[in-house]
């Protein structure tokens, strides 16, 4: 890596990183939590104030009302039909009576009465009101019944009218306390709602002077943390393009490292071909002269003991046997048939001496063609060839190998299976298998393809091909 990024890459650690540091306190969420529980209270608090107004208070005065409404009806028909209006009767007056018992019963006991429901109220000062107002009316019921049986002795200035009238102004004065009272409830619950309408104005603006300042000190901290990551973005960047220029480096070194490895395969294989040369040449040509100046020796020499005879014997099968080892070694070095029959020639040759020295059975498809090679691809294939059969003697424990060899205007594919006990992953990918290395890296330079599989027991496949032209 370059030694400015280096540099760049030992910036101090941003205070994002530090677990102490915080966008939000955490005191800030809990007194918000604590704050939305008063303000649901005080919702609550004000909403069964309300709720106990319309439910509870208004049905009450309705029905204080309705007494009081009822009973001036009563007393003003009993003064009617005192007074002799026909129209009117009894009944009517005891209607009008029993709806105001009715209502006054509702709002101790409860109920359902005139289309509306009655909650019986908890105040005591209000329920002895009402049955106050309910001995009352039994009093002035049993007054109106006794001055319409009586009217002779009831008329307007009697004691019987003094007393009727003095009893309904008692009843209409007590109908109104409750009134009244009601309406006092009503007057100290509205105040209670009003505070509490104060406090959940108040609350609700420290929720949101809080909520406030949360978001300012997230917006303060957001920014800070905007500002650091692009730092570390900027950083990082630095370092990936550091990254990148060395693994160009190390893509152009690994190219090099191919080429001298290409390189020195190919002054290799030239190498082996002058010693071969050399070898089969001037080796060769000694040889076959010293072979040739030892039968001239013996032709000279008709009488000799044959102890000498035997001596010469054996030196000139010593000489064939040099001859042949010099002709195999020259053959291993570069075998002459690929140069002069081609690659197709090269490897049925190969076969034919595997098969000689392993016992293994090989089977060769190769159908002949006339598309001459490339020098560099029939020398890589040839190679590739040996160094693969070569395996399999030694690895495979195979007893029959098949070979496919093909050639066509645009590659030429290699594809040999053994029967043997099959490679596995572990072996394909071992960085210690170097016979397999060097097959993929003399494929790859050739921008050939290279695949071998294998299966326990099922034997092992291995296919090449790489992409020539004709010359």
């Amino acid at each position: 890596m370059p030694a400015d990024v280096a540099t760049k890459m030992e910036a101090p650690v941003p205070f994002y990183s530090n677990p102490n540091w915080g966008i939000i306190s955490r005191r800030i969420p809990i007194a918000l939590f604590f704050l939305l529980l008063m303000v649901i209270g005080i919702v609550v608090f004000s909403f069964q104030k309300g709720l106990e107004m319309i439910t509870v208070y208004a049905p009450h005065i309705n029905a204080d009302t309705e007494i009081k409404l009822n009973v001036s009806v009563a007393h003003m028909w009993v003064e009617e039909i005192l007074a002799g209006d026909t129209t009117k009767r009894m009944e009517d007056v005891e209607k009008a009576l029993d709806r105001a018992g009715k209502n006054a019963q509702a709002m101790l006991e409860g109920g359902e009465y005139a289309e509306q429901v009655i909650i019986p109220l908890e105040d005591m000062e209000i329920r002895n009101m009402v049955k106050k107002v309910i001995q009352e009316l039994k009093e002035f019921r049993t007054i109106a019944q006794y001055r319409l049986s009586h009217r002779e002795t009831s008329l307007t200035g009697s004691p019987i009218d003094y007393r009727y009238d003095k009893m309904y102004s008692t009843f209409t004065k007590n109908a109104d306390q409750i009134k009244f009272r009601l309406m006092e409830l009503i007057s100290i619950d509205l105040k209670y709602f009003k505070v509490t309408q104060y406090i959940l104005i108040i609350v609700c603006c420290i929720i949101f002077l809080v909520i406030g300042l949360a978001l300012y000190r997230f917006e303060y901290f957001r920014d800070s943390v905007v500002r650091a990551l692009h730092q570390g973005k900027e950083k990082l960047e630095m370092e990936i393009e550091g990254h990148i220029e060395t693994e160009d480096r190390l893509f152009k070194s690994k190219e090099q490292l191919r080429g001298l490895s290409n390189q020195l395969q190919t002054v290799r294989e030239e190498e082996k071909a002058n010693i071969a040369r050399e070898v089969h040449d001037e080796l060769g040509q000694t040889l076959t002269a010293l072979k040739m100046e030892l039968g001239c020796l013996n032709n000279d020499l008709p009488s000799v003991p044959d102890i000498a005879r035997q001596r010469m014997d054996g030196m000139n099968k010593l000489i064939d046997d040099t001859i042949k080892s010099v002709q195999r070694i020259a053959t291993e070095l570069r075998p002459q048939i690929l140069d002069v029959l081609g690659l197709g020639e090269a490897v049925r040759w190969e076969t034919s001496e595997f098969e000689k020295r392993t016992g293994i059975q090989c089977q060769l498809q190769w159908p002949p063609t006339n598309i001459v090679l490339n020098r560099e691809i029939k020398i890589t294939v040839f190679r590739i060839f040996q160094e693969a059969m070569t395996n399999i003697s030694r690895h495979s424990g195979a007893d029959k190998v098949v070979i496919e060899l093909q050639m066509d205007a645009q590659q030429v594919s290699l594809e040999i299976f053994d029967n043997g006990r099959g490679i596995v992953s572990s072996e394909i990918f071992n960085e210690k298998s170097l016979g397999l290395l060097g097959i993929r890296e003399r494929i790859h330079f050739l921008n050939g393809q290279f695949h071998i599989t294998g299966n326990p027991g099922e034997g092992t496949r291995m296919r090449m091909t790489i992409p020539f032209g004709t010359t």
